[in-house]
């Protein structure tokens, strides 16, 4: 009997320490570091290009998170299972489902390091999936309950929420083209007004990347082909390719990588299938790209941005 009763104690004090764990509510503030990985393109581009500013804002409630960049709001609202984004400027309100992200995690490691942020202990945990690496410092004494985040996939969020239960406070994603920081600088814990994460009364669209950005174009006159017609060295498909007996064409296509900067100047070209075509083709495929007239850049956001761009060169020769 006396058995019995001690267990009816534990089970009580289980459930009474559990019922003392309040949501965190109120607001965080980080400064926003980047590092470029890509020759050609700026620190400051990449943040521009991942919409973010130097400072992130975010409200916490219940599960429903709103994010304030210098580009616009995040609403992540768990009951409606999406992230609505709205951009300055742009009147439309557009989302993604919390299930759109398709990343796999490979691996999930609880380090034992540890940090103090903002006046606050914090452990950390590193989430690698086949994008890269992601190191969080999150904070046990501020809990989240991980339910509100568990179909939340986006950047695979589900996983931290279910193996911290907590906010993190410190954050860094490592790629191969970008590093990407977020420090805590300030935590307030304060009631939040539900108003905050009412969304604006707008048309709702399902985002694309397209919806912020426009990509880098050829401005010759004429267009890429006419460009081509008048400038490639077509002797050279004469002479370095050979018709097969039972063909009366060969052609040979050189895929051209390369890069236009903010003012539309190509630059960083290189050939992708190198092994596959004559090096006097790839040659006269890599000149041509190099020379030709300026583009016109990309641009996010309004702003001019580099681009990675991808053109194929085509030789043929005809009996």
């Amino acid at each position: 009997m006396k058995k019995f009763g001690l267990i009816c104690l534990l089970i009580a004090a289980t459930h009474s320490l559990l019922a003392q764990q309040k949501d965190f509510e109120g607001t965080i503030t980080y400064t926003v570091e980047t590092k470029s990985n890509m020759p050609g393109i700026s620190d400051q581009i990449w943040k521009t290009m991942l919409g973010l500013g130097d400072k992130l804002e975010i409200v916490i409630k219940k599960g429903n998170i709103l994010r304030t960049t210098v580009y616009g709001n995040e609403y992540y609202i768990p009951q409606k299972q999406r992230v609505y984004l709205k951009f300055n400027k742009i009147d439309t309100l557009y989302y993604l489902d919390y299930d759109s992200d398709t990343t796999q995690v490979i691996n999930v490691e609880k380090k034992t390091e540890q940090k103090t942020i903002a006046g606050t202990d914090c452990k950390a945990i590193v989430i690698t999936t086949s994008r890269g690496n992601t190191k969080y410092f999150y904070a046990p004494s501020l809990y989240l309950n991980p339910g509100y985040n568990k179909d939340n996939k986006i950047g695979r969020y589900d996983v931290f929420a279910r193996e911290t239960g907590s906010i993190w406070l410190g954050y860094t994603e490592e790629n191969k083209v970008y590093t990407l920081n977020h420090q805590c600088t300030s935590i307030k814990q304060a009631p939040v007004d539900d108003a905050v994460f009412n969304l604006p009364a707008l048309p709702e669209k399902k985002f694309t990347y397209e919806a912020i950005s426009v990509p880098a174009r050829f401005s010759g006159s004429g267009g890429w082909n006419k460009y081509l017609q008048n400038n490639l060295k077509g002797d050279l498909a004469v002479k370095y390719l050979k018709i097969p007996r039972d063909q009366n064409t060969a052609t040979q296509e050189v895929i051209v990588d390369f890069l236009v900067d903010e003012q539309g100047q190509v630059s960083n070209a290189s050939v992708r299938n190198k092994k596959e075509v004559h090096a006097k083709l790839a040659e006269e495929a890599i000149r041509i790209v190099v020379e030709s007239p300026r583009w016109k850049p990309a641009t996010v956001f309004g702003v001019k941005v580099p681009q990675r761009m991808t053109q194929p060169v085509v030789f043929q020769v005809m009996k």
